[in-house]
């Protein structure tokens, strides 16, 4: 079979676009929240991706040291689609005590599960991702501002 000659030039052009509009590009993580432990050694914090109307936010849990900057940090959890309540994404986080995060979401698909423990602070901190907790106060809409221009 002969492969025409616009087809390969068409296929790089989707190959380019496809790398083009990888996570970092098109969806930028925003911090949405940001808890500190009782101690203040360390600092739970919330991101979200927003991929745009074909797809639902995208939320990632990353566990800091007190006042530091989260972007070079993995996230020790991911989360597809977490609501609040029928209306609301996201997720709220408490501290349970100094070494202990809890994630309280409706619902939503857990895309990379909580890792056990993580170093922060020369100390481990677990995070436990509860669902079915509700937040009734939780207001409509995702949990970043809305941009310029945007609707709420």
């Amino acid at each position: 079979m002969k492969t025409r000659p616009t087809r390969i030039p068409t296929m790089l052009l989707a190959a380019l676009l496809a790398v083009g509009c990888s996570h970092d590009a098109i969806m930028p993580d925003v911090e949405v929240a940001r808890v500190a432990s009782p101690d203040l050694q360390a600092d739970a914090v919330l991101t979200e991706a927003n991929p745009g109307a074909t797809a639902s936010f995208i939320y990632r849990i990353r566990i800091v040291p007190h006042g530091a900057d989260w972007r070079s940090t993995p996230s020790a959890a991911e989360l597809y689609g977490a609501t609040r309540n029928a209306q609301a994404y996201g997720i709220d986080l408490h501290w349970q005590d100094a070494n202990t995060v809890r994630a309280d979401y409706l619902q939503g698909r857990v895309m990379k599960p909580a890792a056990a423990s993580v170093a922060v602070a020369g100390r481990p901190v677990s995070l436990r991702l509860r669902s079915g907790v509700s937040n009734p106060a939780a207001p409509a809409g995702g949990m970043a501002p809305a941009e310029p221009g945007q609707a709420p």
